[in-house]
């Protein structure tokens, strides 16, 4: 009896070390301190997206434009505006009679001129000189001729005085050669004077030459010049030519949306004579601000709408272009702002979608498909700028800190870079800075 009593002290004091330990570990588990009441919710796989919105204009991707400096006079107007033309198609007939004469004039002008240049090039317009030539070598004999008659008649006289100082020679005879030596002398200078007039007139007649060649090479290239100023002439009035004959048929399929003349008018200048634009080759053009124009890139998917767009009607289209330099443009409060200008190409045009016309485009900066995201509205940062959330345990007595690495964020979500979260976790909502790691919570129901 004894042995039994103590047997039954030893298993009584068990049961109460157990129960004691086993309210010992449920106090734990369940933490200590105030029990908070929160909202939770559950981390999941979710999409991320975020939009710029802006309004643009619809533009033509391809347009033919007509222009024409010198007006020209329409004598018959083949379409009207918003017709279906096609490339080649005859729009108009303009008055060319005037034009192709004064063509033709300048070409028989130019002609003219040709065979005047032909007729310069054969014209001889040097003197003869063989005259004067021949003439200038007789005067060189002459003088020649006349220095003999002059040495001789010197040498003579200086004979006769050297004998009349002897005495074998008389006055008479000194006198005689004198005078022979004296004609002899004059003879010799008027051969001299002679034979310079004949050289100076020579050299007159080449000079004379010389000035009718260099007068010849200055009217044949005063010729040349007129020549090439018809030239220049012709081909511009055949570049006007071709340009009207252009002008007056399509240059592309489309429709003709502006057509700015009628019917025995002059072409008007400063604006195009006619237009046509392809309907289904559309895009919008944007200008965005250039705090949001950073995050725009080529590809990016647009959402379209627009007054004249039915609701239900969706239109798409994605980033074409974004330029590489930003312009001053006025915002509607009248103030400026540095705008850079988008281009969006439309996916699929449809009657709805009009040149024109004013559209709203949201261009998706993110879209991030089944990705681990976690709500803005969970997180609480700290006086650093780490994130963190408050996860709760899987028995749904406390809550634990978790640190968090987010990546792209949109307006309510963020993707879940790192952090010890997986998908089904339970995230406090609003976290008060009151709470600490290991906390009691209680849940609000709903």
């Amino acid at each position: 009896m004894k042995k039994k009593l103590v047997i039954g002290i030893c298993v009584g004091v068990l049961v109460i070390a157990l129960v004691v330990a086993g309210i010992a570990k449920n106090a734990g588990s369940a933490g200590t301190g105030p029990v908070f009441s929160v909202s939770a919710a559950e981390i999941k796989k979710d999409d991320i997206s975020s939009f710029i919105s802006a309004n643009g204009t619809v533009a033509e991707v391809e347009k033919s434009e007509v222009y024409l400096d010198t007006p020209i006079k329409v004598t018959k107007l083949l379409i009207k505006q918003n017709d279906v033309v096609k490339k080649g198609q005859q729009l108009a007939e303009f008055d060319m009679e005037s034009l192709n004469m004064e063509l033709e004039q300048q070409k028989l002008q130019m002609k003219t001129q040709e065979l005047m240049l032909k007729k310069l090039k054969l014209t001889d317009t040097t003197v003869s000189v063989a005259s004067s030539q021949n003439s200038v070598k007789v005067a060189e004999n002459s003088v020649a001729s006349a220095q003999r008659t002059y040495d001789i008649a010197l040498k003579d006289r200086d004979d006769t005085k050297a004998l009349y100082d002897m005495g074998d020679k008389s006055k008479s005879e000194l006198d005689r050669a004198e005078n022979a030596l004296k004609d002899a002398e004059a003879a010799l200078k008027n051969a001299k004077l002679s034979l310079e007039s004949q050289k100076e007139a020579f050299n007159s007649a080449n000079k004379t030459n010389n000035q009718n060649a260099s007068s010849k090479q200055i009217d044949i290239e005063s010729q040349q010049v007129a020549i090439q100023t018809t030239q220049l002439a012709i081909k511009q009035l055949e570049s006007r030519v071709k340009k009207y004959q252009e002008a007056m048929y399509a240059a592309m399929d489309g429709i003709a949306s502006k057509v700015n003349v009628t019917e025995g008018s002059f072409t008007p200048g400063g604006q195009p004579v006619f237009t046509v634009v392809d309907p289904n080759k559309l895009e919008v053009m944007l200008n965005i601000n250039e705090y949001n124009a950073k995050i725009i890139k080529p590809g990016q998917s647009v959402d379209i709408t627009g007054d004249s767009i039915p609701e239900k009607e969706k239109i798409t289209g994605k980033v074409k272009t974004v330029s590489p330099v930003a312009n001053t443009n006025m915002n509607s409060s009248g103030s400026q702002e540095t705008v850079i200008q988008v281009v969006v190409s439309i996916d699929s045009v449809n009657d709805a979608i009009k040149p024109g016309i004013t559209v709203n485009c949201d261009i998706k900066t993110v879209d991030m498909k089944n990705i681990l995201t976690l709500q803005l509205d969970m997180l609480s940062p700290d006086k650093d700028g780490n994130n963190f959330v408050y996860v709760i345990s899987k028995d749904k007595q406390t809550m634990k800190k978790v640190a968090v690495e987010l990546g792209t964020t949109s307006d309510m979500k963020a993707e879940l870079k790192t952090g010890d979260i997986k998908e089904g976790d339970l995230v406090i909502m609003n976290p008060k800075t009151t709470y600490k790691d290991g906390a009691r919570v209680k849940l609000s129901e709903g």
